[in-house]
């Protein structure tokens, strides 16, 4: 359908009515106004008169007053737009129905319309009661007959406005108390050359003169003419432009001689006649010398604070009493990449890892309801886009009552000490394995030896020479699981084979061909192929073609491009494989040496006659 297809399909009181017309023409309305092809037509009319102004514009329609509106309108009801379309107008202003309730009821009643203006409405907003005031107007929606079916509304919010002009009234009246009580310093100068016309106690404490009036401020403070105040005043003056200075530092010379500096707080505000021209300068002063010393202290322990904790390695942040994180130092920052102040609140938790959230957010509303210490593990996504282990502790402060103030805690990188801890409780269960499987695969040896051997000493002979093969093999894996060890030299990868499989073999030439490119592997690939050629032959000597008098193994490899496909083909006689009931420890161990050490990946095909095993393995891991 095209769009003027579309747009003809869409009920021409709908057309043109934006998002809002698009909501109303989806929803169901069996719940209340029935479909939109019976509404009547004073509401359709009313409806597209709505829906196209561009003013902010709401019909309250029938006996339940439900709500419909145009886009304009649409932020009015903060968070229960859209939910409110529809609606009954007693259950969407259910929070200030006390007020518009009555209103509503007046002009349904009578037909006669109503106008108001900053009506306060104490309304809902994110759960909290906010303060707020409006305009808006109330006219009764009359149909064919003249019946008052629906009621039309146009408002906007002046809660800005009107709270601006109540703190300029407070700000006026706090500036008459201060000037009729004389709490703080003040001075009025006379003429072009500031004659003092009025000065209070409080402005001859900070200036420490008295008997100012009549003087100029030049001969009764010199010291400040050559601190540039005359000029400025000067410039006020000539220009009929306020100046306010903040915390400015001011020498005083008393009588004595003694100077005195202080830091004061002021404004210059002209004064001008009847006629508009300037006739002198309002001063008002404060004297904020101890508040500007302990502002200036604090940005030098904020300064320190800043230092210290951006200079260790762990992520330190804060939060308030209710759990909003307001603070994070610049290691969190450096740590995640996230751009500052996109975690704040309770945003923290979209750089955890999705597994750990649950178990994490947990924890941590514990603590706040509880206020017992934070300690948890989790997964914290590095800049890299990595996910790494940390550790979070967090601590409360109370104050004198008990209560909780805020929460101070650090993040701390345990990401390698959990993958080395992780790595020796799989190389502990390796090494019991291991141990395990060295007495069965002795026993094999000892019987295959046997089968084979014409007599005693050449049995022992024949199983000292498996045995010794079977510790080189156990060597090659050392370094995987003795600590410290660096395995500096690479290994043949076909001599890696043959080490591997010779503990198992009687007839070498019968029951084995290896075939492939050689190739050099380093410490860290060779002992991965190691243990898994070593549970793969563990398990053919146990189950497979090495426990079968005519079985035979073969191994074929090629690199293709930059990842090394490798075949493991074993073939019996005598019995019939199936795959196991479920994966083995061993089969885990070597599925993860392929995928994690490897990159690559292993694969199980269980065939009657033998297992097919499929190995995969990045060609830039082969030479780690």
């Amino acid at each position: 359908m095209s769009k003027d297809e579309q747009q003809h399909a869409i009920p021409g009181f709908l057309r043109n009515g934006g998002q809002m017309a698009d909501l109303i023409l989806a929803r169901d309305w069996s719940d209340g106004l029935g479909p939109i092809e019976t509404w009547p037509a004073a509401l359709r009319s009313a409806l597209s008169i709505c829906l196209n102004s561009s003013f902010p514009t709401a019909i309250y329609w029938g006996p339940e007053l439900r709500l419909l509106y145009n886009d304009s309108w649409s932020h009015i009801p903060g968070e229960r737009h859209p939910w409110a379309l529809g609606r009954p107008a007693a259950e969407v202003w259910s929070d200030i129905w006390k007020v518009v309730g009555p209103q509503f009821a007046s002009v349904a009643s009578t037909g006669k319309g109503l106008s108001i203006y900053d009506q306060h409405l104490p309304m809902m907003r994110n759960g909290v009661q906010t303060e707020s005031y409006w305009n808006y107007s109330f006219t009764a929606i009359r149909d064919e007959h003249g019946t008052i079916c629906g009621i039309f509304n146009q408002g906007n919010e002046t809660t800005a406005a009107v709270l601006a002009r109540r703190e300029a009234q407070e700000e006026l009246a706090r500036l008459g108390r201060l000037f009729a009580q004389a709490p703080a310093a003040i001075a009025i100068l006379e003429g072009p050359t500031h004659v003092f016309k009025l000065v209070n106690p409080a402005y001859e404490a900070l200036v420490q003169r008295s008997n100012l009036v009549g003087r100029t401020v030049a001969d009764a403070l010199p010291e400040v003419k050559d601190q540039g105040f005359v000029d400025l005043l000067d410039t006020v003056y000539a220009t009929n432009v306020p100046y306010k200075g903040t915390a400015v530092p001011v020498e005083f010379i008393l009588p004595e001689g003694e100077r005195q500096h202080r830091h004061v707080d002021f404004v210059f505000q002209p004064v001008t006649d009847a006629a508009g021209e300037p006739a002198g300068i309002f001063i008002q002063a404060s004297d904020v010398t101890e508040a500007a010393t302990a502002m200036a202290a604090l940005r030098e322990s904020e300064q320190r604070f800043e230092a210290i904790v951006n200079s260790i390695d762990q992520m330190i942040w804060s939060t308030r009493a209710d759990g909003y994180h307001d603070y994070f130092n610049q290691r969190w920052y450096e740590y995640t990449g996230v751009p500052e102040g996109q975690t704040d609140g309770a945003e923290w938790e979209t750089v955890f890892h999705p597994d750990d959230r649950e178990e994490t957010w947990a924890k941590w509303q514990f603590s706040l309801e509880t206020g017992e210490p934070y300690h948890v593990e989790y997964r914290l996504r590095h800049r890299s886009g990595a996910y790494r282990w940390v550790i979070g502790r967090a601590q409360c402060v109370r104050d004198d009552n008990g209560e909780i103030i805020r929460w101070y805690g650090t993040c701390t990188d345990i990401h390698d000490l959990k993958v080395a801890e992780e790595a020796r409780q799989l190389l502990l269960r390796e090494l019991n394995h291991r141990v395990k499987n060295l007495f069965a695969i002795t026993s094999g040896m000892i019987n295959m030896t046997a089968r084979s051997s014409h007599s005693v000493s050449a049995m022992a002979q024949s199983l000292h020479g498996r045995l010794q093969a079977l510790a080189k093999a156990h060597q090659l894996i050392q370094p995987a699981i003795m600590a410290g060890s660096t395995g500096a030299e690479t290994v043949a990868f076909h001599a890696l084979l043959e080490e591997i499989l010779s503990p198992h073999l009687s007839d070498r030439e019968r029951q084995v061909s290896l075939t492939g490119p050689e190739l050099r592997l380093g410490p860290h690939a060779s002992t991965s192929f190691a243990l898994i050629f070593h549970e793969l032959a563990t398990n053919a000597a146990k189950y497979g073609p090495f426990r079968d008098a005519n079985g035979r193994l073969d191994v074929l490899w090629e690199m293709d491009g930059n990842r090394l496909n490798l075949q493991w083909q074993e073939n019996v006689t005598q019995a019939l494989i199936s795959a196991p009931s479920q994966e083995g420890f061993g089969s885990k161990l070597a599925r993860t040496s392929a995928t994690h050490q490897l990159g690559g990946s292993i694969d199980f095909e269980w065939r009657p006659g033998g297992v097919s095993i499929a190995l995969t393995a990045s060609a830039e891991r082969l030479g780690r």
